[in-house]
């Protein structure tokens, strides 16, 4: 967490302070970058609404987002990147984040609430991309970049409880760990300290392709809430660049 706040603040302050030196010609340099910051949930269901029958009584769930059920976790990322241009690089990121759930009503059993409690969603992640600098000679300047990789998410069970009739089915089997695909875009604003070290700011969104379910909900009637699982996202992560 103080890493976080030192990184951000950092980057929010490189704006302000005199610049040095800007960075020198990109070509044939390599780059090494640590990033942290978190997450913004844009779209996308953890689970659809339906209906069935649970321990034969009629059960209403609604429709509840990665945002609903989530909140904001941490994302840490290491960059390793290689000029391919005056202004332009070709980079390879590694990336973690996790976030946490809280219990959450998602629907009905015989009008009683029915609640849910996720697992910890974890993520490792690759992901390779190409970033083109505008304004390449100044200490402050702005990028874009495209990326592609994978990401490898953990097993998410789910626990299902009705606390009005004391009912709880424990870790019900609902995502299976996933390796899936993320496509994305960058927007990024960066301040040279040096030839050599710089701070930044970065975005832009992201979409991960769906998770694998599984049949946790056989025989409820219930079995299609989890034909999803994808998401868009927009990562927020300041950075601490070298060059060399």
């Amino acid at each position: 967490m103080r890493s976080r706040r030192f990184l951000m603040a950092a980057a929010l302050a490189a704006a302000f302070v005199p610049g040095s030196a800007a960075a020198e010609d990109l070509k044939g340099h390599w780059s090494l970058a640590a990033q942290g910051g978190t997450d913004l949930e844009l779209s996308g269901d953890v689970h659809t609404g339906g209906a069935g029958t649970v321990l034969s009584l009629p059960t209403s769930v609604e429709a509840r987002s990665w945002s609903d059920v989530y909140d904001p976790g941490f994302r840490g990322q290491l960059e390793v990147g290689y000029g391919v241009g005056p202004a332009s690089e070709a980079f390879l990121r590694g990336s973690y984040y996790k976030m946490k759930s809280g219990t959450l009503q998602v629907g009905t059993v015989a009008g009683l609430a029915l609640n849910a409690d996720f697992a910890e969603y974890k993520e490792r992640g690759a992901e390779l991309g190409y970033r083109y600098y505008f304004r390449s000679g100044k200490p402050l300047k702005l990028y874009v970049a495209a990326l592609a990789g994978l990401r490898f998410v953990s097993e998410l069970p789910a626990t299902f409880s009705v606390p009005a009739a004391g009912v709880v089915l424990s870790d019900v089997p609902f995502y299976d760990s996933s390796t899936v695909g993320v496509f994305g875009a960058d927007l990024g604003l960066t301040f040279d300290l040096g030839k050599r070290v710089a701070l930044g700011l970065e975005t832009g969104p992201r979409y991960q392709t769906g998770l694998s379910d599984l049949e946790g909900l056989a025989g409820t009637g219930l079995e299609k809430i989890n034909d999803t699982g994808s998401r868009w996202s927009m990562p927020i992560v300041a950075t601490i660049r070298f060059r060399f």
